[in-house]
């Protein structure tokens, strides 16, 4: 816009006439008057000049922009103008809202799952430890086996075994009392085993080494889903398998107990304690899942 200098009154009022403004004032007044308008005039031009932009970048209105030149206009002209920014706000809001909701509707579309045919296969591993540990009379010794995740175990079985001489002198054999027990407080999913076993105390030794079978065990089986295929989305077929995951993992811990042995009322203290085994098997597992295609 031209220096003040280069207007006449006239022409200032004539030019605010055209635009709709009031033509009061002095010419200084009318000059700023005609000044403030043109700025508006050429950023609406320039933030409604969308035919040259990426798609992405047409809607990228700046709302708070244009509202504050909406007040200043509400302030300083006449209503007409006024409505219609505010008219082009709206607009502009409107079409922003439409863009938004197809591009959610897209993307909705876009992640529909798909259905397949899965084929589910079991892959086991199995894994032993074994240890001695000497029990002193009248104590317990604590083991524990940890089972890191992400395995799942199918299977857990833990056995105790000793074997035992003379305690008492002429000719009476016998063993300690030796008790084994599970904690499993630590342990995930161990409701869904199926316990079998001995009791937890014994005094049934292998005295003369002829019976080298664990005097007290557990067995821990795993009632696994009779699924070997299934149809549906991909969370669907891993949803068969959800309550199955990390069964099993978790710190074991076994307590051994050894109590002194007695017959008829004495106690023999020929020896202190007991040689304890302990076997600690278990089967590790993974489902391997794959897709089978409508030939197959």
């Amino acid at each position: 816009m031209e220096p003040l200098s280069k207007w006449s009154v006239a022409e200032l009022r004539a030019e605010l006439r055209r635009l709709n403004l009031t033509v009061s004032g002095n010419k200084q007044e009318l000059y700023e008057r005609l000044l403030e308008a043109s700025v508006i005039e050429e950023d609406w031009e320039d933030e409604t000049d969308w035919e040259d932009e990426p798609e992405d970048e047409r809607f990228d209105i700046d709302f708070a922009g244009m509202g504050r030149a909406t007040l200043r206009t509400v302030k300083r002209y006449r209503v007409a103008i006024a409505a219609i920014l505010i008219a082009g706000v709206l607009v502009g809001a409107v079409a922003f809202a439409g863009l938004t909701l197809l591009d959610m509707f897209q993307r909705e579309e876009a992640t529909v799952a798909e259905v397949h045919m899965w084929q589910f296969t079991l892959e086991e591993n199995d894994q032993t430890e074994v240890q001695t540990m000497f029990v002193l009379d009248d104590t317990t010794e604590t083991i524990s086996v940890v089972v890191p995740a992400p395995k799942n175990l199918s299977s857990v079985y833990i056995g105790a075994y000793w074997q035992e001489s003379d305690e008492q002198p002429g000719g009476i054999v016998g063993c300690d009392e030796v008790t084994v027990e599970i904690v499993l407080t630590d342990v995930n999913n161990t409701a869904l085993y199926t316990l079998s076993g001995t009791g937890a105390t014994s005094q049934e030794c292998d005295a003369d080494g002829t019976e080298p079978w664990d005097h007290i065990w557990y067995q821990y089986d795993l009632d696994m889903p009779n699924v070997t295929s299934f149809e549906g989305t991909e969370d669907e077929a891993l949803a068969i398998w959800d309550t199955f995951t990390g069964i099993g993992t978790g710190e074991w811990f076994i307590d051994v107990s050894v109590d002194t042995y007695a017959v008829a009322g004495f106690v023999c203290d020929c020896e202190d304690g007991e040689d304890v085994r302990l076997t600690v098997s278990y089967t590790e597992y993974v489902v391997v899942m794959s897709t089978v295609s409508p030939d197959e």
